[in-house]
């Protein structure tokens, strides 16, 4: 039976549940009503209805192309100065037309509804390729509803007979602040956002972790998050909806990203793999993948916890490790960006082991 999860109010219905609505001509008759309930092609008042569905909960219009494809609900998730919306705004550029879309021939990325364009464009373009700024950090749930960020990435698909197919995979990115994670009163918006999730990322700030700031000299700060708890309070809020038993590991795939590793580089070795060009070209390397994996797994049991890959090896059954920098540098202050600008590393294999696990894209090296 076919579903769609409503990128608004994270529901579920059966597609023959959406809903449609009246057009203009019915002025102020206008109604909704199930498609099923149109007689030959006319809604009850016998005019033309509007084509979009809406979400019979929250009423709000979804696009058609994320209905067609079953879009892929991807949760961002970290604490505070973790850097998610530097991440999502970074990655979206990187695979319209930065290196990544120069590595997957055929492949392009669209932003969908002109909700997502004028966000990305205002709150994630403008600062980081224009203005040389830092983006804002996201606000609370408790304060408003986490907005997605909707995008459609295509990929020819080439068959023996018949033209090339395009694979659309329709995905929606959601950012909550890191304030949030912590909170027990933000938890229902938090439960909701996450239960709709058929992938996290969870983004590790190395510099919440005391030996880490005392070996690269970070700048002291109160109010730092432990990144053990981060994981430990993931769990909780995924159990909230049952998608595991208490005895049983959580089947939501987690891929683990610790962030600024720019920062990092002396701490790894010079045959690290993440101190090597990604393996990535075209497909997802698998062996690229697994290097990367047990690097930082390594990295996180000398540096800040053995405690921390216990704990997620028995919360979460498939889970990954990865190592990244959105920016390529740190920002020079918190208002302004380094002057060598924009220069990310390895921020999107998050995304293309997502891919990988969705179909969307080959695996190689399995």
């Amino acid at each position: 039976m076919a579903t769609t999860k409503c990128p608004y109010c994270w529901t579920t219905h059966r597609r023959a549940d959406l809903q449609m609505s009246c057009g203009e001509r019915c002025a102020g008759q206008a109604t909704r009503f199930r498609e099923r309930d149109l007689k030959k092609g006319r809604c009850p008042h016998g005019n033309q209805p509007q084509g979009r569905r809406v979400c019979p909960d929250c009423g709000r219009d979804l696009l058609r192309e994320y209905v067609d494809s079953g879009g892929r609900n991807i949760a961002v998730i970290g604490s505070s100065d973790s850097g998610k919306s530097t991440w999502v705004g970074v990655l979206v550029h990187e695979f319209q037309r930065g290196e990544v879309s120069a590595r997957f021939t055929g492949m392009s990325l669209d932003l969908l509804g002109e909700a997502s364009r004028v966000r990305y464009t205002r709150d994630f373009a403008k600062p980081l390729f224009e203005d040389g700024r830092p983006v804002q950090q996201t606000p609370s749930a408790l304060r408003s509803t986490p907005e997605p960020l909707m995008f459609s990435l295509r990929f020819q698909q080439q068959r023996r007979i018949g033209p090339t197919r395009i694979a659309p995979v329709v995905t929606v990115f959601y950012d909550t602040a890191g304030e949030d994670v912590a909170r027990a009163q933000a938890m229902d918006q938090l439960v909701s956002y996450l239960d709709a999730a058929e992938g996290i990322i969870l983004l590790l700030d190395p510099l919440q972790m005391p030996e880490v700031r005392n070996l690269v000299g970070a700048t002291s700060k109160t109010g730092f998050t432990e990144q053990l708890h981060v994981v430990n309070r993931l769990g909780e809020l995924l159990r909230e909806r049952s998608r595991g038993a208490a005895g049983t590991r959580l089947r939501t795939p987690l891929a683990i990203a610790l962030t600024k590793v720019d920062l990092l580089r002396d701490m790894f070795g010079a045959e690290s793999p993440l101190r090597q060009p990604s393996r990535h070209d075209g497909v997802y390397d698998e062996h690229d993948g697994r290097d990367v994996h047990e690097e930082v797994r390594g990295w996180l049991d000398r540096y800040y916890d053995p405690a921390f890959d216990r704990t997620v090896a028995n919360t979460f059954r498939t889970y990954r490790y990865f190592g990244m920098s959105a920016l390529g540098a740190a920002p020079v202050s918190g208002t302004r960006l380094s002057p060598t600008g924009v220069h990310p590393y390895r921020l999107e294999d998050p995304m293309l082991w997502l891919l990988a696990r969705f179909g969307a894209i080959k695996t190689k090296g399995k």
